[in-house]
């Protein structure tokens, strides 16, 4: 079920955003809205998106991609930071 009107409102209050730039990036699930507790990551995103704008003077669309592109360096850091099995070459024959 799609967040109330209110909600959104609220978020774009908090956010610096405008209602309906917050409604556009909850149907791109840019950020997703469960219940009425507003979680401070979902802030934290929203307010990223508003310096992206506000700072480097970029659209929403522009914006978008910046934050997905950020998302996912940030998970290639993570998947590289996490310790890998150590990888063992068993040789057929010993080296001379």
């Amino acid at each position: 079920m799609p967040p109330d009107d209110a909600l959104l409102r609220g978020l774009a209050r908090t956010s610096g955003l405008r209602a309906d730039e917050v409604r556009r990036l909850v149907q791109l699930e840019v950020v997703t809205v469960s219940g009425v507790t507003v979680q401070p990551a979902l802030l934290r995103r929203l307010r990223k998106i508003r310096r992206l704008r506000r700072d480097l003077g970029l659209s929403l669309d522009a914006a978008i991609i910046v934050v997905r592109l950020l998302d996912r360096i940030e998970a290639l850091e993570a998947a590289r930071a996490r310790p890998r099995p150590l990888r063992v070459r068993i040789l057929d024959e010993p080296p001379d």
